[in-house]
């Protein structure tokens, strides 16, 4: 403990009182009233801060903390509003022994003595750079993200908005008050259906990042389309508690990319989906179905004996019976059944439900051909394989099951549906 100058450090409370500031976590100083204003106490926390000793500071003045970012104003400030008897809070940039600078929030106020003189300054300093580096960095961040020709939205778990860049403004037509706790649904375009934003929802809660193109409208009603993704900010201990999405204006791009779309997942003769759109869409059901406990089905189909329809009557034959056998089977299932051409004459249905009414479904799609798929008098069946997603499923394991399904339908006499 530094020197004491003056009968009030002899009393007992007041050492009472500096014996605890030994061990607070903050620096605690008390500093002369004397024109020469020195050191008079400095607890541990200080020197451990500053790097000097207690020798060293004995008798020094509070100016060896000062550099070139020391702010006169705030000394200034300082000295008036103690001259006056008020308390001065404020930040200043202190430096340590060896030169290097860190920052503080300063409390400052007169101690008195019994008779209400002042007899001291106690000043409070608690190191605040980190915070400070933290906020300048938050602000350069924003200002990056502002100026930014991306669309920049950040909602908090349930959709509403806390933060909108200059471009996601500029964009949809609004100013950042209209939108600031607003839910997002405020840009929806009606153009999508539950299902989509289902999906959507089910990535980014399982914890993966949505990428997508989605369609919006903006304040004058106006539709656009981007492509999104959207990502999850979490926290330190990897909860998440925000999520940010990043959008570019493709409209044009797709546009002009439309019909390359349509062949892309499109099958040019039955015009159903083919199996890269199968595939896309199942890959994504198997990252998100992962966290849930709903499930999907899937039926493979096979006609039975088409080579034996190729050779006999012709290929324009064949791709009669194939398209004829689409239309019946899409009049059989229900709207959110997707039906696909797996290739050559096999065929695959992702049913979003159970096993026991996904086999019902394969039953009734078996019967229907049965019953209106003839050619040259002769009648075309199908064999089928039924199996349901299982948790661990990977797309290799849920294929695999359900073409072993197919096989022994094939192998057990055709025109009948397996389960496994």
């Amino acid at each position: 403990m530094i020197v004491q100058e003056c009968e009030f450090f002899k009393e007992y409370w007041v050492q009472q009182f500096l014996k605890s500031c030994e061990h607070t976590i903050d620096s605690v100083v008390i500093t002369s009233t004397s024109p020469q204003e020195h050191f008079l106490y400095v607890n541990e926390a200080f020197k451990k801060k500053t790097h000097y000793t207690e020798e060293e500071l004995l008798a020094k003045s509070p100016r060896i903390l000062q550099g070139p970012k020391t702010d006169r104003n705030v000394l200034n400030t300082l000295k008036q509003k103690l001259k006056n008897g008020k308390d001065f809070f404020g930040t200043a940039t202190n430096y340590r022994k060896d030169g290097t600078e860190y920052i503080v929030h300063w409390h400052v106020t007169a101690l008195k003595n019994e008779t209400g003189e002042t007899v001291a300054y106690i000043s409070y300093q608690k190191e605040i750079t980190q915070e400070v580096i933290n906020q300048n960095e938050l602000k350069l961040l924003s200002s990056a993200i502002d100026c930014t020709d991306q669309f920049v939205a950040i909602t908090d778990l349930n959709g509403n908005i806390v933060y909108v860049n200059s471009a996601f403004c500029t964009k949809y037509g609004y100013i950042k008050n209209d939108l600031l706790g607003h839910n997002i649904n405020i840009v929806k375009s009606g153009m999508h259906n539950k299902s989509f934003y289902k999906d959507l929802w089910e990535t980014i809660t399982s914890g993966n990042s949505y990428h997508g193109i989605i369609t919006d409208k903006t304040k004058n009603g106006h539709l656009f389309t981007q492509q999104m993704t959207i990502t999850s900010i979490k926290d330190k201990n990897g909860n998440t508690n925000f999520y940010i999405s990043v959008g570019n204006d493709i409209t044009e791009l797709v546009k002009k990319s439309d019909e390359y779309k349509e062949l892309a997942y499109k099958d040019e003769l039955t015009q159903i989906s083919n199996r890269l759109q199968f595939d896309t869409i199942i890959s994504r059901k198997l990252i998100f179905k992962k966290s849930k406990r709903n499930t999907f089905s899937i039926i493979m189909i096979d006609i039975d004996d088409f080579k034996y329809i190729n050779d006999t009557y012709g290929h324009d034959k064949g791709d009669t019976v194939l398209k004829e056998f689409t239309n019946i089977i899409q009049k059989e299932l229900r709207y959110n059944d997707l039906f696909a051409r797996w290739g050559g004459e096999e065929f695959v249905i992702l049913i979003d439900d159970n096993l026991q009414n996904t086999q019902k479904i394969a039953e009734k799609v078996r019967i229907a051909i049965e019953q209106q798929l003839v050619i040259e008098s002769k009648k075309i069946t199908i064999s089928l394989g039924v199996t349901e997603h299982h948790q661990d499923d990977t797309d290799n394991t849920l294929f695999k099951r359900v073409d072993d399904a197919l096989y022994q339908s094939k192998r057990s006499g055709k025109n009948r549906v397996t389960v496994l």
